[in-house]
């Protein structure tokens, strides 16, 4: 899940800053002219979102708006990810 840096408001807007990323996972597989990926990667982001997805239930938080462009690479050249985009989130209940 993305890292908040920090926030402030200004003239009644929430400013947020998150840390740097790169690619998400749809230009990702489109700059791979849509080949698909090997099952080794397929299996590093499903751990990776499957721990993200344990993290916000224990939280009781429904992402709501989960698909690939909100899933970002950390690096262009790595397997990490974060999940970003938390504005349509709700709690449980």
């Amino acid at each position: 899940i993305i890292q908040v840096i920090d926030y402030l408001i200004f003239r009644s807007h929430l400013i947020i800053t998150f840390e740097v990323m790169s690619l998400n996972l749809y230009e990702f597989i489109k700059k791979n002219d849509f080949e698909g990926i090997t099952q080794n990667l397929i299996r590093r982001f499903a751990i990776q979102i499957s721990q993200a997805l344990n993290f916000q239930q224990n939280h009781n938080l429904v992402h709501c708006d989960l698909k690939p462009e909100n899933i970002l690479l950390k690096k262009e050249n790595k397997s990490g990810i974060r999940i970003i985009d938390f504005g349509s989130s709700c709690f449980l209940g």
